[in-house]
Parts: C-alpha cells; sequence; structure tokens
C-alpha cells in the first residue's frame, strides 16, 4: 500500500495502473474510517483492481468549529486500510486541494435547493466541489458512497451526469451499530449518554417506515409523528425532518418510494440517518 500526499503525485501513480489496464475503485472520505466505511472499501475491493481511499477533512464543507473538532487519526486509518488490502492512500494537505487564488466552485443548483439545502447550500456546494476535484485527480471507474446522505449522494449522482464524469456511482447500504444507530465518525464524538440517546433516531424512523407500509397516513401526519417520537429524548433537538418521494426529493411527488430523512442534534452534535420505504 502506498501513501500519496500530492496531487500530481496520485495522478501519475494512477495513469499508471490506467495503462496496465487495471480498473479503479475509489472511496472518498473524511477520514477517521469506520466499519461504514469499511463496507464501501469491501465493495471496491471486490469489484476493482485497484483500490483508493482519500482521507482528507474538507474544511469549506464545515463551519469552523465543527471543521476544528472532527476526528482524525491517519495513523488508524492507514492501519485499516492496509488490513482492507487498499492499493493507494490519498491524504493531501488544504494547501494543495486549495492553493492561494482558489476561485472555483460545482454548484448543483436545483438539486441542492432541496431538502434542507435551502438552509446549507454553502455545505453542498463545497462537496460537490472537492468531489469533482477527486474524480480528476483519481479518475476512477467506479466511486462508492454511502446511502447514509441521500442528499448527498442524489447531488453526486447528478454532477457527475452533467459535468460527463466517466465514474460509476456505486451506492452502498448503511452500516449499522447492534442497536441500529447508523455508523458515523461523528459517533465518537458522542458521550456515553448520547450515544445511548441516538438510539431514539433509528427507532423513530423504522415505526415511521411501519406506519408508510401500513398505508393510509398523511405526508403531514407522519412527519408530525416522527417529530413526537424524537423529541420524546430530551437531549434531543430536531433540525430537519422530511418524508419525500425517493427519486425526486419533492413533497409533491409523495407516491412509491418514500425517503425519510431525519437530522437530529444529540447535545450539540448533528447526526442524520435515513430509510427508504
Amino acid at each position: 500500500m502506498k501513501i500519496i500526499t500530492k496531487p500530481v503525485g496520485m495522478r501519475t501513480a494512477l495513469l499508471k495502473e490506467r495503462m496496465a489496464g487495471h480498473t479503479i475503485g475509489f472511496v472518498p472520505t473524511l477520514g477517521y474510517l469506520h466499519e461504514g466505511h469499511e463496507s464501501l472499501i469491501a465493495k471496491a475491493r471486490k469489484e476493482n483492481d485497484i483500490v483508493v481511499v482519500s482521507a482528507f477533512v474538507n474544511p469549506k464543507q464545515f463551519r469552523t468549529k465543527a471543521y476544528q473538532v472532527y476526528p482524525r487519526d491517519l495513523a488508524r486509518d492507514k492501519a485499516i486500510c492496509e488490513r482492507l488490502k487498499v492499493n493507494y492512500v490519498f491524504a493531501p494537505e488544504n494547501k494543495d486541494m486549495h492553493p492561494d487564488g482558489y476561485d472555483t466552485e460545482v454548484s448543483v443548483k436545483e438539486l441542492t435547493g432541496r431538502l434542507e439545502g435551502s438552509k446549507i447550500r454553502w455545505h453542498y456546494k463545497a462537496v460537490a466541489t472537492v468531489v469533482a476535484k477527486l474524480f480528476n485527480i483519481v479518475g476512477p471507474d467506479r466511486a462508492y458512497f454511502g446511502k447514509k446522505d441521500p442528499h448527498q449522494l442524489a447531488i453526486i449522482k447528478r454532477m457527475t451526469a452533467d459535468l460527463n464524469f466517466p465514474v460509476k456511482i456505486v451506492p452502498v447500504t448503511t452500516k449499522r451499530a447492534k442497536d441500529g444507530v447508523a455508523l458515523s465518525s461523528r459517533n465518537a464524538l458522542l458521550t456515553k449518554e448520547e450515544r445511548k440517546a441516538a438510539v431514539v433516531i433509528p427507532n423513530a424512523i423504522k415505526e415511521i417506515a411501519r406506519l408508510i407500509k401500513k398505508g393510509g397516513v398523511t405526508r403531514t401526519r407522519l412527519v408530525r409523528n416522527l417529530e413526537s417520537l424524537l423529541v420524546k429524548e430530551p437531549i434531543a433537538k430536531v433540525d430537519f425532518i422530511a418524508v419525500v418521494d425517493a427519486d425526486t426529493l419533492r413533497e409533491e411527488d409523495f407516491k412509491g418510494k418514500t425517503l425519510i430523512y431525519v437530522a437530529v442534534y444529540i447535545g450539540d452534535k448533528r447526526l442524520t440517518d435515513n430509510v427508504v420505504v
């Protein structure tokens, strides 16, 4: 396994792999890998000759405080990648990803404004931009993303199609702990009390999924029920709730496959989760 920190070094190494006829699978991450990331890497390992994992905490997609406290442990990430037989770890510095004078952004305008995107357009713009940069640097055949953030996944799919990136986007089912909580690097920041309280999120979503399958309940009632279930946990504060069409992310298209998607503060940590029914 090779550790590469410079974009030009990464591009050069993978050019040689492509010239050798090797397929490249790419798993972009913020680092601090967990079992959810491991499932992405395992799928990439199964489907490609070469696997690349990036570990880059992009400052542009965080508020200052959140960026400062985001967990980092590159040595641990390297050990996990080596165990999973990753070929390359790309761990660039911010100065190389955003050099002096950097002035370019990628915006998926309409789709970004759906769900909670109207409040955090800056975040999804930063995500789309850094993923576009990583695609240009790595040049993968396939890129692997978890379904944990369906809005982000939809934006990346749209951007990839619109900008003609020759990359197949491979969604991977959310990995969960035994108690149902979706795995996330942010979970490491939770206290024991907060981690116990986080169980309210998957439990509430599960109940709303049951009601949808049962039928006969309006979207408005589903949203109200979901919120009431979440606020039963004293330290939970609901930030965002969506019960929308899974394909269009629109409320007015509430039919067919339904996306239940929430963002909840447990203490001061924002956790997201979702399921498609």
